[in-house]
Order: structure tokens, then sequence, then C-alpha cells
């Protein structure tokens, strides 16, 4: 470091510089911190990102079950697609949105068909969230899923005949999850119990719908057979 002095009203004042050499240095050190950050601040971002999906998925189970209760009308949960395989709406003009909660109408009504009708759609939640859905290699179903399908499509929600897959499900005025398929046929009490899996490549996620409708979400720890936390 340089330093120099001037005069300043008869006194001398220290002026303290930094040469060129000196200056690369400190940005060097500088750049290099950062680079040792980057990696750490974009995981943190991924996995945030990813527990905010999971408990959007939660949320939208819980409150398709509420709403179903309070209003007498059948609600239903679809996840990527509807039960026909079509695209869900995007949102504000968007791309295509990863939830919909849909009011059916009451049960047995004209327009309880089991598909999204102009008017029915009473949330959309975005998929713009940098997540993966299926199953990471090693991970397990989680021990209390019973859904029939493959954990490896990031659903083990099936349709009523038990091997179909799909990845909705449908909340009666009681309160109970029902599966159902493209033809409105509505499967048994608690048939539509299941899991829905996402990752991020290095966390995983299982949301569990209970056969009465409660929801659970559970992170996978790694490290061995069945290890989902509680």
């Amino acid at each position: 470091m340089k330093s120099a002095t001037r005069e300043l009203g008869g006194r001398t004042k220290s002026i303290g510089g930094f040469s060129l050499i000196e200056t690369l240095i400190v940005v060097a050190i500088i750049g290099i911190i950062a680079a040792m950050a980057i990696p750490t601040l974009v995981g943190g971002t991924a996995d945030e990102r990813l527990k905010s999906t999971a408990r959007d998925v939660a949320g939208a189970f819980s409150l398709a079950r509420s709403e179903a209760i309070r209003t007498g009308n059948i609600h239903i949960v679809f996840i990527g697609t509807d039960a026909a395989g079509n695209a869900l709406p995007s949102m504000n003009g968007g791309g295509a949105a990863l939830i919909a909660i849909v009011n059916d109408g009451a049960p047995g009504s004209l327009n309880q068909n089991c598909q999204i009708d102009a008017g029915e759609i009473s949330s959309l939640i975005d998929s713009n969230l940098g997540v993966a859905g299926g199953i990471m290699a090693g991970v397990t179903q989680m021990p209390t899923d019973l859904g029939a399908g493959a954990p490896a499509t990031g659903s083990t929600f099936t349709e009523p005949d038990g091997a179909t897959a799909s990845s909705w499900v449908l909340f009666r005025p009681e309160g109970t999850v029902h599966s159902f398929d493209a033809l409105c046929v509505e499967g048994a009490l608690g048939s539509g119990a299941g899991g829905i899996y996402i990752n991020n490549g290095q966390k995983q996620f299982g949301i569990l719908l209970r056969p009465l409708g409660g929801t659970r979400v559970r992170l996978w720890e790694g490290g061995g057979v069945n290890q989902w936390a509680t």
C-alpha cells in the first residue's frame, strides 16, 4: 500500500491508497469467496422451492377437503393434468398450473362431471418452482402410503380400478377422499388415498393423503431404507 501527504491549512494529512496489484488481489479473493458461496445459495433456494411446493400440494388437499365440508359440494384436486390428460389452465397467462382445485358442484347435480367447467376453478397453484416429480433412486414408498400406483411416476394415486395411474382425487361433503376416472366413476370410501412425490435431485418430499382425507408432509432423510422423517 502506498501513502502520500499534503498540506491542509498548515497541517499534514496522510492519504491512504491501494496499488493496482493490491486491488487485483482483493478482487480475486472476493471472487473466490463468491464462487464458494454461490452453490450453497443456489442449493438453498432450490430446497426452499421444493419445500414450498410440498406445502402447496398438502395445502391444496386440505383446502379442497375443508371447502367440500363447508359448501356441501364435491371438490377435486387435479395435479399436473385433468382426468382426461389435458394440461391445467395457465396462471396469469404463463405456463400451465401445477395444481387446480375445482368446485364440481353438489353430488349428482348436472355439472358434477369431474371436469373443469367454466367458473368451477376455485384455486390455481403455479408450477414454476423448478421441482421434478417422481421418486429418486434408493427412495422407498412412504410406509403409510396406501396408494397402489408406482411412486416413480410421482404419484401413487390410482383410478377406481386400483391399477390405472392418476394424479387427482375427489373430496365428498363428508370430507372423505375418493378416486375417480375420466367418466366420473367414483371409487369407494378411502380409495383416493395415496401420495405425491417431488424432488429437486437433492431432496425428496412425500405428501401423504389418508383414506379419510388427512394430509401429511414427510421428508426423505436418506441413509437407508424407509428413512422418511416423521
